[in-house]
């Protein structure tokens, strides 16, 4: 049994609407071998003990609960069809994450409260060896690869809320942010009842070449076009700024590299009003300092810690369903920090199976009417543009922004976003009528309902 210290964020938060589940899907040159890619998983398997593991909880003598992870010898579950299973759940062999596949598809389905998108590459780099030696090439090579026989080092299992805390954190002072254009209450369109995906494609080549020459990277590039995109749509919206939330690993700086938790922080870019109408060049440069003065590592730290230290007043509360309450407004406050957001892992280096694959896409919701999922793979920028809105205005504009570029794209697929479901975690616990000794006693069990 594990306590759970940094995976709280997630937990007393998802849901039904938001699950904190994310879908990574590779894209293969040839249809997929079911049976293959059963044995490629549990060969996977093998190499991450850790992530075999269900949720439960302990009770306190106070009567306090509090979540746990249990060892889970069942298999990782293998489907042969699109639809994600329940994770968490029998459907799942109760395991946080799942596989699944279909045509020339594989995908990998995760709980944000177990791993993060950098875990998940790792996974699946080891997942695509598995499957590509056995299907293409017994010899092929596993340099970057993390596979079965490594010895397994104790910094990939220990939580970085569990490690000492500086003695000091000294962040630097950042320029006050403007108010953000809210895309959930001041859109220029009717919103639809779901989101939906829409898969963008562009060479990673054409992509890189226009990033260097203006001094940019992946992230900013592309974030800014997202804002200059929504500045575009909302002439009148000042003071209000379009802003893009960024999702940000902290392994580097919390010093925890190998550790497989999720480790995910956020940046605020907004495009003021005193940007809007400044050349591309400088709005880069820009948004590159922002960047940069908000991963300064003692930022990271301090946004890291403070984290740590709204969870354990949290905790303070006795049940899990009040913790959920305390975090309920967390995704309506969340909309007034970012217009939208945006993730990118960074490049995937799937080693030498990578010339198996076509491309890498990943989909996932928040409460943004706007998320943006980058994976790049095989020679390709795949771009998931997730949107709530009835029409494509939003979509179409940084499409145009793209064009603007000199980028050249296409869009391969469109549809309904349909990302993994969870159980309920926190209403579907008993007390398991064998228990026996003490701490089983405590010990309660999450059912199907």
């Amino acid at each position: 049994m594990k306590r759970l210290y940094i995976e709280r964020f997630y937990l007393n938060r998802a849901d039904d609407e938001y699950p904190m589940t994310v879908r990574i899907i590779l894209q293969m040159k040839d249809g997929v071998d079911g049976h293959l890619l059963e044995e490629a998983v549990a060969a996977t398997r093998t190499r991450y003990p850790y992530l075999c593991v269900k949720l439960g909880v302990v009770r306190d003598a106070d009567g306090s609960e509090h979540y746990v992870y249990h060892d889970n010898p069942r298999p990782w579950k293998v489907t042969d069809s699109r639809q994600p299973v329940c994770l968490c759940s029998e459907e799942a062999n109760e395991h946080l994450m799942a596989f699944a596949w279909w045509d020339d598809c594989v995908a990998l389905d995760f709980f944000h409260a177990l791993i993060d998108g950098t875990a998940a590459y790792r996974i699946l780099k080891t997942l695509l060896y598995e499957y590509c030696r056995r299907r293409y090439d017994s010899e092929l090579d596993p340099a970057g690869v993390w596979v079965a026989g490594d010895i397994i080092d104790e910094a990939e299992w220990t939580d970085p809320a569990t490690l000492p805390r500086p003695t000091s954190i000294h962040p630097q002072q950042l320029p006050e942010r403007p108010k953000v254009i809210n895309l959930a209450t001041d859109a220029i369109v009717p919103l639809a009842d779901k989101k939906e995906v829409v898969q963008i494609r562009t060479s990673e080549e054409q992509m890189m070449k226009r990033v260097r020459a203006c001094g940019a990277t992946p992230t900013s590039f592309l974030t800014l076009l997202l804002a200059r995109a929504i500045a575009r749509l909302h002439p009148e919206s000042a003071p209000l700024a379009p802003t893009v939330t960024v999702a940000v690993d902290l392994r580097k700086t919390l010093g925890t590299t190998a550790a497989h938790h999720s480790q995910v922080g956020g940046l605020f870019l907004p495009l003021g009003q005193d940007m809007q109408q400044a050349d591309f060049d400088t709005q880069i440069a820009a948004f590159r300092k922002m960047i940069a003065e908000q991963t300064y590592p003692d930022n990271l730290q301090d946004y890291f810690w403070q984290t740590q230290d709204r969870m354990e007043r949290v905790e303070q509360l006795p049940t899990l369903q009040a913790r959920y309450q305390a975090f309920a407004p967390t995704n309506q406050l969340s909309q007034q920090y970012g217009s939208c957001m945006f993730s990118y892992v960074g490049k995937a280096g799937l080693g030498a199976a990578e010339q198996y694959i076509r491309e890498m896409r990943t989909e996932t919701d928040s409460a943004y009417m706007i998320v943006v999922e980058v994976s790049a793979a095989a020679g390709v920028f795949s771009i998931s543009f997730m949107q709530r809105f009835a029409t494509d205005v939003y979509l179409d504009t940084f499409l145009d922004e793209l064009h603007q570029q000199g980028l050249t794209y296409e869009i391969t697929d469109r549809h309904p976003l349909q990302i993994a479901p969870i159980a309920d975690y926190r209403g579907g616990w008993i007390k398991e009528p064998e228990a026996t000794d003490e701490e089983a006693k405590n010990e309660y069990t999450l059912i199907d309902r």
